[in-house]
């Protein structure tokens, strides 16, 4: 029986023999090598050519055609170094603009990116387009570029704002006449400018490498409301809101402001692109004052008041006023819509002083604790210096451990101030300037310094002695150069009263009285008394009055109240001598001879024959 599923054998008993494969008869085999093979020949081609930048390329005009990385990049480095540090002009027209500027490249955030350009250019020619510019000759070619946005942004922002110009918003206003008459003022709105500094940056990323000038565009820059928008405003906003009075009622009062006081507040200005009536708060708020003194009260602060030398604390006194922001907004909605009420509801609202009566009766201030008073000399304008300087200081209120600069409190003695040009001394010597005599106020604040015990931080005695003062008990004072300074470390307030009384500058300090103060004032020693001098030049000045100059020592022995270690302060003062100075020749000394007159000439001799 024959097995079918046996393959059939040759007659020599082998297997048969498997049917080989057609290599002719698969295209698609020879399609594939071909393939490869072309594959391969293009990345040869590729790599070979690769390396170098093809031949006839340029960048900004530089040839680098053939050259390997290295000399692309000498040769564009040397271009990119020329182009980024030379100035760039810029122009910005439109707009009315006629303006220029310049900037450096390399300070503005831009620059070339001299390695990069060499890669792109000296790499494998991958694409079909690389390999032809390598087969058939380069161009000219654009180099990469870094700009940093933001400082070139920041490089064009002057220039954008020496361009600007701010439009003019439109307005009306309103003029008060004779007669209490209100007209509405109109102000014409003008268009201005602008440079987008952004835009700009833009501009010059994109053409930098060109080497300029470049051209910016400015931009018109409209206003808010436009004149048809402003002048339509005049009859239905202006006119209507000063038609008749505005009456402000709160806290119990109304108070009525005739047009022509409250109209200097009002004006009508865009808002939010469209013309709205503007309310200025303050003003109104001093209209309002104006019509009824009782409808807002200040607060006032506690205060001392001095009766027969002792000090009283004078109660504080709260405030009572509208907000100005609610009284403008109040005044607004009542002067405007299409039926106006004229009349704006507002709320008042206490308002506290700064120094409560109880902060002030609990800095302690209950009794004298020094006074001293100097003689005033009969110049009028010095006299003057005084009570305006004495003005400054009297009222004064030290809390604990608070510092006093005389200077500071009275400010620099010009006279857009007030103050007159009198004697002082500048140099060892007498001028006249502005401010002249407020010195004698710092010495007779300074000795209440003294006998009140307190912490003296700054004074200078004067360089010359002036016998109405305390020797080495004074302080003269200058702007900024010299002051009289002290602390309050009494450990309650103190309370500074000062001003002329009579002939006398009068300076009392108040508080509670700590220390027990005695002066002991040394004989002097050194003494040197002045001379007359007589000075017959054209630019002398008199001085009647010499000075004698000493040194002297004055101590402060203090005790404090209760008990306790004493304390001893010396200061040691030497004044300078100043000679009596008198303008002409010295009468005793001797006069010269008379001069004996010159004989007369002879006659020449005549000449021998």
């Amino acid at each position: 029986m024959t097995n079918t599923d046996q393959p059939a054998q040759q007659e020599t008993g082998r297997p048969a023999a498997r049917p080989r494969r057609s290599w002719a008869r698969r295209p698609t085999t020879w399609i594939g090598l071909g393939a490869v093979v072309a594959a391969g020949g293009y990345c040869a081609a590729a790599l070979a050519l690769g390396g170098h930048a093809p031949r006839g390329t340029t960048v900004l005009g530089a040839d680098v055609g053939g050259r390997d990385r290295a000399g692309v990049e000498r040769v564009l480095g040397e271009r990119a170094r020329e182009l980024q540090t030379r100035p760039l002009a810029l122009q910005v027209t439109g707009a009315g603009a006629a303006a220029g500027g310049q900037l450096v490249p390399a300070d503005s955030g831009l620059a070339i990116d001299v390695p990069g350009t060499a890669e792109r250019l000296t790499g494998p020619a991958w694409s079909p387009a690389d390999l032809w510019r390598h087969v058939a000759g380069g161009t000219a070619t654009a180099p990469d570029v870094d700009v940093d946005t933001g400082a070139l942004t920041a490089a064009l922002r002057p220039l954008a704002d020496s361009v600007a110009l701010a439009p003019v918003e439109g307005a009306v206003t309103f003029d008060v006449r004779d007669g209490g008459v209100v007209e509405p003022a109109v102000t014409a709105p003008a268009a201005g400018r602008t440079l987008d500094a952004g835009a700009a940056a833009g501009t010059v990323a994109a053409g930098w490498l060109g080497g300029g000038p470049l051209t910016l565009e400015a931009a018109v820059a409209e206003p808010s409301v436009d004149a048809a928008g402003i002048q339509a405003a005049v009859d239905t906003i202006a006119r209507p809101a000063v038609a008749g009075d505005l009456v402000v009622a709160g806290g119990g009062r109304e108070a009525t402001i005739a047009p022509a006081g409250f109209a200097p507040a009002l004006a009508v200005r865009p808002v939010d692109g469209q013309a709205a009536l503007v309310v200025d708060g303050p003003r109104l708020q001093a209209a309002l004052v104006a019509a009824d003194p009782q409808f807002e009260t200040a607060p006032q602060d506690a205060r001392i008041q001095i009766a027969g030398d002792v000090p009283q604390v004078v109660p504080a006194v709260t405030g009572r006023a509208a907000p100005v922001e609610d009284l403008a907004a109040a005044a607004a909605k009542a002067l405007t819509g299409t039926a106006p009420t004229r009349r704006a509801e507002v709320q008042l609202v206490e308002s506290q002083p700064e120094l409560t009566t109880e902060e002030l009766n609990g800095l302690g201030i209950r009794e004298r604790i020094s006074t001293f008073a100097t003689t005033l000399t009969s110049d009028a304008k010095r006299t003057e210096n005084i009570r305006i300087a004495a003005g400054y200081v009297n009222g004064t209120i030290l809390r604990p451990g608070e510092e006093f600069s005389l200077n500071d409190t009275v400010g620099e003695r010009t006279a857009a101030r007030g103050f007159n040009k009198a004697p002082v001394i500048s140099n060892g010597r007498l001028v006249d300037d502005y401010g002249g005599g407020v010195s004698q106020l710092s010495t007779t604040l300074f000795n209440n310094v003294f006998f009140a015990g307190l912490d003296e931080l700054e004074h200078k005695p004067h360089s010359l002695y002036i016998s109405r003062y305390p020797e080495g008990r004074e302080a003269t004072l200058d702007w900024r150069s010299i002051d009289n300074r002290f602390r309050n470390d009494s450990g309650h307030g103190v309370y500074i009263e000062a001003g002329i009384v009579g002939n006398k500058v009068v300076v009392s300090m108040y508080g509670t009285r700590f220390m027990d103060v005695e002066s002991i004032t040394s004989p002097r020693r050194n003494v040197r008394p002045g001379r007359t001098v007589y000075d017959t030049s054209a630019s002398c000045r008199p001085n009647p009055t010499p000075h004698t100059g000493f040194t002297v020592d004055v101590t402060r022995v203090m005790t404090p109240v209760g008990g306790g270690p004493q304390q001893r302060e010396t200061w040691t003062t030497t004044y300078n001598t100043d000679n009596r100075v008198v303008c002409g020749p010295d009468p005793s000394a001797p006069k010269p001879a008379p001069t004996a007159p010159a004989p007369a000439a002879s006659a020449p001799a005549a000449p021998p024959a």
